[in-house]
């Protein structure tokens, strides 16, 4: 910040030849500086955000005796993708015995984009002598057993093109220069075709078929051996066009896809099935005073997943006579919880204070209108003698918990879930993945089954009457929860013990498929437009407390 008010001329010298104003530079620091004392709290406690989590890790350790002696050893995969604070954490944790063991490879470098320097891998034996005092034992491992011959020949040909060398004085190089890479497969068969040149839709089909023959020949043991890789997936939430082209291409001749990152998982075709027939359970929400495209766009999904609720109970007369029966049971409470408060009313009686069941019980079990099921609740042994003994230790009931309880309805959203499971609709998928021929739909339930049980944990674990009266139940389910996965485009299962579900080709995007193995490989969209250094590097550059590393451009 004094630099920029100090009008530092070499500082402005360098922002304006990046065309970036020196004065909008210095308010953002301003508004940097003003969003970090922001974390104090009014006790002066600080807070941390997701950002600063890992350098409030660094200060702990930093202040905490001892706590370079923690590990006996420090082990770090994929190196080439930390960033600066994670460099000094693990040089912290290993201080003390000199014991750090770091894998990676320079060329593999992803992560810029999220802050990573390859330069943590690149000078790791200069960081050694600096943070350790002593020099590390490099050990190469020059056979890849991933790729074929030509693949490796070619990436070896063209990473070389580029002129390494730092230049302008200094030593060295900004890559791992002595590297002598060899394939372990060396048999001359192709190991990359490519497509026809011809419109988008034209090749989408070509490459489709292609696919198609591939699993019908037993070319792989199943379609979740092929993955499709793409640049990225989805933008503002929405799956690109260039991915839902191929995605239509496939299941046109039949081939299902797994995209968990190619847009939101509300729009899978699970999330239609069960939040539809919720939607026929409970009915429609009240509409928020909102505007926006989010919301015009999630009320327009509502309509749609409405729709696929009412085509699922047309299709099926059990699983339609299930659902008029549970809105049954949520009328009747509903009509239950008003007759109560009617007679407590009728009777002046105050909601908060405590229930007396020998003065309220039989005024409230003779209400006009009250339900043989929820008399039944009312008069209960088991409910008299919770009540008398909390009484006795004096914290009783209020009056309007009681009403709650004898109104509330006696299974949750994660009940009504399960019971729908047992329909037809839901047997089939269950069936697929059994038989081991799709599993991407149990998956999808598989999640649905997590949101509805966090919900219950953070807002609704009981569906009470009086929250079903007002539709204050609708507003925190559709209006609010759902409207909030919606709009953060939640996406679809990921599941690290078993990521691709078997029947599914999977649509990743090349940093998603970074590490994994796939028989097949189609990069589905080659193009890639440079569209230079971020922003935000160009801006940061010159505060850096070393040499920044190798050339933006």
């Amino acid at each position: 910040m004094r630099r920029l008010d100090d009008g530092d001329p070499a500082l402005r010298g360098y922002l304006q030849s990046r065309d970036l104003n020196p004065d909008e530079l210095a308010l953002l620091v301003r508004l940097y500086a003003a969003y970090r004392e922001s974390l104090l709290t009014a006790g002066g406690v600080e807070q941390t955000d997701f950002a600063l989590l890992q350098q409030e890790a660094y200060r702990i350790l930093e202040t905490c005796e001892g706590s370079d002696q923690a590990f006996q050893h420090v082990i770090v995969d994929e190196y080439q993708d930390t960033n600066t604070i994670q460099e000094r954490l693990f040089f912290k944790l290993a201080a003390g015995t000199g014991n750090l063991c770091v894998v990676g490879d320079d060329d593999q470098a992803l992560y810029r984009f999220r802050g990573a320097t390859v330069e943590n891998f690149v000078e790791f034996p200069a960081r050694c002598r600096a943070y350790l005092g002593r020099a590390p034992r490099r050990l190469s491992l020059t056979v890849n057993y991933r790729s074929r011959e030509r693949i490796v020949d070619f990436y070896t040909a063209f990473i070389q093109q580029a002129d390494w060398a730092k230049g302008d004085g200094q030593d060295g190089f900004y890559r791992v220069m002595d590297k002598d890479i060899q394939a372990h497969r060396r048999d001359p068969l192709p190991a990359v075709v490519a497509s026809t040149p011809a419109e988008p839709p034209d090749v989408c089909d070509e490459i489709a078929a292609l696919t198609r023959r591939l699993v019908d020949e037993g070319k792989v043991d199943d379609p979740n051996q092929i993955a499709f890789l793409f640049p990225s997936l989805k933008y503002r939430g929405d799956m690109l066009k260039s991915v839902e082209r191929v995605k239509d291409a496939l299941e046109a001749v039949g081939l299902q896809v797994y995209a968990p990152r190619a847009g939101r998982f509300l729009e899978v075709d699970e999330a239609y099935d069960v939040f539809g027939l919720f939607l026929q359970v409970f009915g429609y929400p009240p509409r928020a005073n909102l505007r926006g495209r989010d919301y015009q766009t999630y009320m327009e999904w509502l309509q749609a997943v409405e729709a696929q609720g009412e085509l699922l109970m047309r299709q099926d007369p059990l699983l339609a006579k299930y659902v008029k029966e549970a809105r049954a049971e949520l009328v009747q409470a509903s009509q239950d919880y008003r007759a109560l408060l009617g007679m407590a009313e009728k009777q002046r009686w105050d909601l908060e204070a405590p229930y007396d069941p020998d003065r309220m019980k039989r005024p409230l079990y003779n209400t006009p209108r009250f339900s043989e099921r929820g008399k039944g609740l009312l008069a209960s042994t088991y409910l008299d003698r919770v009540v008398r003994q909390r009484a006795a230790r004096g914290r009783p009931f209020a009056l309007g918990y009681i009403l709650k309880r004898v109104t509330s309805i006696d299974w949750n959203v994660l009940d009504l879930f399960y019971r729908l499971c047992g329909f037809e609709h839901f047997k089939r998928m269950f069936d697929l993945a059994e038989r081991g021929q799709d599993e991407g739909p149990v998956s999808n339930l598989g999640l649905i089954s997590q949101y509805l049980a966090r919900f219950m944990e953070q807002r609704v674990p009981i569906i009470t009457a009086d929250l079903l009266v007002d539709k204050l139940f609708h507003k925190i389910l559709f209006g609010s929860y759902l409207f909030a996965l919606y709009r953060r485009g939640e996406t679809e299962l990921e599941n690290s013990d078993d990521p691709f579900p078997k029947g599914r080709i999977p649509f990743l995007t090349i940093h998603q498929a970074k590490g994994l193995e796939f028989p097949v490989v189609v990069l589905a969209n080659p193009r890639k437009d440079n569209r230079g250094p971020q922003r935000v590097e160009l801006l940061t550059r010159p505060f850096l407390e070393r040499p920044p590393g190798e050339p933006l451009d």
